[in-house]
């Protein structure tokens, strides 16, 4: 339990200080009449990606505390970092923008708003439910190693699912920049993880496309 709460204390802090950092950094790098107005699209995106990256890291720590083997805590532990400096990039985004880091409406509006709705539902594709991130804080060994990349491979699978869709929508060049080097980065780690799940014998989770 304690281990669970210094995890939790940790990601936090994590958390504050990469957006803070990214707030001014990206605020700081020119004058107001540089900033570009963003639209529901870009705004509804970048929250949504903070909670689904936000998730990831959860994933990541469940990893990391349950005593992973090497190739998979050090997956894991790049992909934290990863997440939670792209979290801090996109809450430094939605500084600039002067739009709060939680949306208000459903999950994927900015998605469904343009006909690019993912099942006609409001949550986010890929994500793990609550029951299958606590049972995962349970296992240990090659049943955690196993469970965890599956959960994380999926949770990839409806990040890319985001992001593709951002670059098709959105017009802020920084926006589909972002999206397009996250996408090309989870790419290839959706690719590792599915051959160290291999390697285990087992296969991934049905596809949340």
């Amino acid at each position: 339990m304690t281990r669970a709460l210094a995890g939790r204390a940790f990601v936090a802090v994590a958390l504050f200080a990469l957006g803070a950092v990214a707030a001014l950094l990206v605020t700081g790098t020119g004058g107001g009449d540089r900033v570009r107005p963003a639209g529901k699209v870009e705004i509804g995106f970048a929250q949504d990606m903070i909670v689904h990256h936000g998730q990831a890291v959860t994933l990541a720590q469940a990893a990391l505390g349950g005593g992973a083997g090497d190739a998979v805590s050090q997956l894991a532990t790049g992909m934290q970092l990863a997440q939670l400096r792209e979290i801090g990039r996109l809450e430094g985004f939605l500084a600039l923008w002067d739009a709060p880091h939680i949306g208000e409406g459903r999950p994927m509006a900015w998605m469904n708003a343009e006909g690019h709705a993912h099942g006609g539902t409001a949550t986010m594709p890929g994500l793990a439910t609550t029951d299958e991130v606590n049972a995962l804080g349970e296992l240990e060994g090659a049943a955690l190693e196993t469970r965890f990349l599956q959960l994380m491979i999926r949770h990839h699978q409806g990040g890319l699912l985001m992001a593709d869709a951002v670059v098709g929508l959105t017009t802020d060049p920084d926006v589909r920049a972002f999206a397009v080097r996250m996408a090309t980065e989870q790419r290839q780690e959706a690719a590792t993880m599915t051959g160290l799940l291999a390697a285990l014998g087992a296969e991934p989770l049905p596809s949340p496309t």
